[in-house]
């Protein structure tokens, strides 16, 4: 991940942390520079927060997999589930899993169920 991320958007990225420092860097008063500790201080804080991006990035993966196992394990069945779209309950026997850029879905015959409308499982 390139970018810190603030709440749906972006808030500095790598490059532009390393730009705006190398830029304080030259542009400093040579009479009155910047003291040692400060840019260590500047530095350690964005090492924990790029540390942090991973960190976040990292769990984000154990999910997906996390709620991909989930759903194989659901395979053989029977899921109730209620369509946000349509408000609509129904219920059928999980016979495959798609793994999509949302998260898994669940094969019931043809039609796609996310894992998240999910309202129940049962023995078939």
């Amino acid at each position: 991940m390139d970018s810190i991320s603030g709440i749906g958007q972006d808030v500095m990225g790598k490059d532009q942390f390393l730009r705006l420092f190398t830029a304080q860097m030259r542009m400093q008063d040579p009479m009155n520079p910047t003291e040692g500790s400060d840019l260590l201080a500047q530095l350690a804080q964005f090492s924990s927060v790029e540390q942090m991006t991973n960190l976040n990035s990292n769990f984000e993966k154990m999910l997906a997999t996390q709620q991909a196992l989930q759903a194989t394990n659901l395979v053989g069945r029977v899921v109730s589930y209620q369509d946000p779209a349509s408000a609509l309950p129904g219920q059928g026997s999980v016979t495959g899993v798609l793994l999509t850029a949302d998260g898994p879905a669940l094969m019931l015959g043809n039609r796609q169920v996310n894992l998240d409308w999910v309202t129940g499982v049962y023995e078939e």
